[in-house]
């Protein structure tokens, strides 16, 4: 990994404080397993990626919170009880907040969502990943959790059923983590323009999806510029900085593919600002999960994207202490109340 540090006269330098906003843990070979994870994520083949992991892969990075995020648990409910009990039992030292798993189209949303809450004081949102870009393949943008329904919950005859079990997390004090893909932000804009008082982050900046510096760039970038200009206009939501090369594969070992991501940082933070923006790990698995989703094989460690991240905010990005406090603690810790 000599290059990643090369890259924009970049040094070893890490962020002083740290709050990290997306990670996930997941024991999928425990058969009928607490967290909920044995069926789906068993299927995909993923590994066991348990607490004692992620306290191991943030080795010296100063993350005083973090918070998990549900890893596509068969039982949201069940995943978040296993989470809060992780905690109690000292085994993840730096959560401070759970994002449960609820399907707020489902006709006992209102059931399930009543659950989540009482699993723990933690919860304090809910994500439901809803990417769709036509039926699930490896040549588009839907997400494989989205193959469970095959449902376009923004744009589809469930929007209003998505609508309704959405409304419902004002009723708890809840906020909700957006994961969908770039076609369907102006859907997503539209319906959060509709429910000011349900705070949301956009996860993983927006998921623009595999630019490589080619023809067909341009027009993936209008459409998610679009989109994201949409919900910057809308002052309850944030932006998660995360996940980066799901957007640009391999951008770790190409100059000119880091210079492409440094350019979407830049533009979401020129729109959102920093108080509403944050760098997140994504943290699970590998550092090819993390990052990339698997688009590429590089393998970059945790403390490599937060040097990264940190010589970006030093250097092209050119953010002063008070904003580079925000994007690395501060608008996590507002958004979450941790």
């Amino acid at each position: 990994m000599q290059f990643i540090r090369q890259c924009f006269g970049m040094s070893k330098k890490v962020p002083q404080r740290i709050v990290d906003p997306h990670h996930h843990f997941y024991t999928p070979s425990v058969e009928a397993g607490p967290g909920g994870h044995s069926g789906f994520l068993r299927k995909l083949g993923a590994p066991d990626y348990p607490p004692e992991e992620y306290v191991k892969d943030k080795s010296q990075l100063n993350i005083v919170k973090s918070v998990h995020v549900e890893a596509l648990p068969d039982d949201g409910v069940a995943e978040a009880a296993w989470v809060a009990s992780l905690i109690k039992e000292g085994r993840a030292p730096t959560v401070k907040a759970i994002v449960g798993k609820v399907d707020l189209a489902a006709p006992d949303a209102a059931q399930k969502l009543e659950a989540l809450v009482k699993t723990s004081d933690l919860v304090k949102g809910v994500r439901y990943i809803i990417d769709y870009d036509g039926p699930w393949g490896e040549d588009n943008g839907t997400h494989p959790e989205v193959s469970r329904h095959g449902k376009d919950y923004l744009r589809g005859p469930e929007a209003s059923d998505f609508e309704r079990g959405f409304s419902l997390l004002a009723k708890h004090g809840l906020s909700y983590d957006l994961q969908c893909a770039p076609a369907q932000l102006p859907a997503a804009a539209a319906l959060l323009a509709r429910h000011p008082d349900i705070p949301v982050v956009l996860d993983h900046a927006g998921k623009v999806r595999k630019l490589d510096g080619g023809s067909a760039d341009a027009a993936k970038i209008e459409a998610w510029r679009a989109g994201v200009t949409q919900l910057a206009k809308l002052p309850q939501v944030r932006v998660k900085l995360s996940m980066l090369g799901f957007l640009v594969p391999g951008w770790t070992d190409d100059a000119a593919k880091e210079a492409i991501v440094v350019g979407l940082v830049k533009e979401l933070l020129a729109l959102f600002g920093p108080e509403r923006c944050m760098f997140a790990s994504n943290w699970h698995g590998s550092g090819a999960s993390s990052n990339a989703d698997y688009c590429d094989e590089c393998q970059p460690t945790m403390t490599e994207l937060y040097e990264k991240f940190q010589g970006w905010c030093d250097g092209p990005l050119g953010l002063d202490a008070e904003a580079q406090a925000m994007v690395f603690a501060g608008t996590a810790e507002a958004f979450y109340r941790i």
